[in-house]
């Protein structure tokens, strides 16, 4: 990495082919590696995790994840919105990480964001996540991307095409690795 570049490690998507999320963290993550930051991603199949339950062994999967957020410098969870709430399969991947030691939730910085074809743009679905996050000791940047309508406003590499989110794009980045850069150096 080059002076002033981090890891930051992104999360997210859903596990269903041709994901607005997928696209948008897709998206994201090829953002951040032309500003020269080392981009780990972990989409789809690779969040594709056994249930957590108490006694389990971690799987390798589990343990790259883990290893993944041990080394970032911050964190980007790009997340469909499910009734509401967190998906269950990105749910259970934190429950996973919350039981491993050491924990890689504290001081963590957290940009939150989520694509929808619905008016809120999963709005409603990163209010679940703060609370969780909080509950961890990490710290969900105040600003989210959202991408209401993410059907008509995500192109096929998930570049958003209209005018309000392709400007806040650059600067919700900006905001963030900030924060990043001033908590984990």
């Amino acid at each position: 990495m080059r002076g002033g570049a981090m890891r930051v490690a992104l999360m997210g998507g859903s596990l269903r082919p041709g994901s607005l999320n997928t696209r948008l963290l897709r998206h994201l993550a090829s953002q951040l590696e032309a500003r020269g930051h080392e981009v780990p991603a972990f989409a789809g199949e690779a969040l594709r995790l056994p249930l957590y339950e108490d006694g389990l062994a971690a799987s390798a999967e589990i343990l790259a994840l883990h290893g993944a957020l041990l080394g970032a410098q911050g964190l980007v969870i790009v997340s469909p919105e499910y009734n509401a709430g967190i998906p269950g399969h990105l749910k259970n991947a934190v429950d996973w990480l919350s039981t491993l030691k050491p924990s890689p939730w504290p001081g963590l910085p957290v940009l939150l964001c989520a694509a929808s074809p619905g008016a809120f743009g999963g709005a409603r679905g990163l209010m679940a996540w703060r609370a969780t996050l909080a509950n961890m000791g990490a710290l969900a940047l105040p600003e989210a991307l959202t991408v209401p309508h993410a059907d008509q406003q995500l192109d096929a590499q998930g570049a958003p095409t209209d005018a309000r989110t392709a400007s806040a794009l650059p600067k919700v980045l900006d905001g963030f690795l900030s924060l990043a850069a001033r908590l984990r150096s």
